[in-house]
């Protein structure tokens, strides 16, 4: 993955949007997996939880395979007794977080930019709950899933260039495992682009 893990080590000047600085698909759902690997080895301080890959996003969104083609791709064991579930995904060259609460029963989409929070993506939000709350979460028991509140998180650390989307939600997934508190801001981003190219080039995350 070296040449798709050098976008992190660029620090940004100003507001630029050059492409080297876009994060690829595979960066994001690879760092999805080192989570899960750390909350697997450590039960007892993250939360159990599930990532799916970007690519069922793309999938559902742009119709290539079937709602019911895509649950078919996962087993009961994997997804049994989860307390979140997580889909990072990339729209239009942005990233924003789909995340599932089974506990709380709540779902929550995780957008680093304020201003395309509510206005933006309806038609993507739309799609990606439907297959969520008619079709996955039904399968493990929640058949009252059409009915959990859909909410739009403005409570979240924001995103102030055009470049940095998909750190903000690589960190978001990282403090949704702990709870529900995001300590950072706009000015740790240098730091988490280093500090993620480390996890992601040894395999394990940071201190662990």
């Amino acid at each position: 993955m070296g040449e798709k893990l050098t976008p992190l080590l660029m620090v940004p000047h100003c507001d630029e949007t050059l492409l080297e600085y876009y994060i690829d698909d595979s960066v994001v759902n690879t760092y999805f997996k080192l989570l899960k690997k750390r909350s697997d080895k450590f039960p007892n301080v993250y939360i159990k939880h599930y990532s799916f890959d970007s690519l069922i996003a793309t999938c559902l969104i742009e119709g290539s395979k079937s709602e019911d083609e895509v649950l078919a791709w996962f087993k009961d064991e994997k997804l049994r007794g989860v307390h979140k579930l997580f889909l990072p995904m990339c729209l239009s060259a942005h990233w924003v977080l789909f995340c599932v609460d089974t506990k709380e029963k709540k779902i929550s989409w995780l957008d680093p930019i304020p201003s395309s929070r509510i206005m933006s993506n309806s038609v993507e939000k739309q799609k990606i709950f439907q297959w969520f709350a008619l079709y996955l979460l039904p399968e493990f028991g929640h058949n009252d899933a059409e009915k959990w509140p859909f909410e739009v998180r403005t409570d979240i650390p924001k995103q102030e260039n055009s470049i940095d989307c998909g750190v903000f939600v690589m960190k978001y997934g990282d403090c949704l495992m702990h709870g529900d508190f995001f300590p950072f801001t706009q000015k740790d981003m240098i730091h988490f682009r280093r500090r993620i190219f480390l996890d992601i080039y040894r395999g394990r995350l940071h201190g662990k």
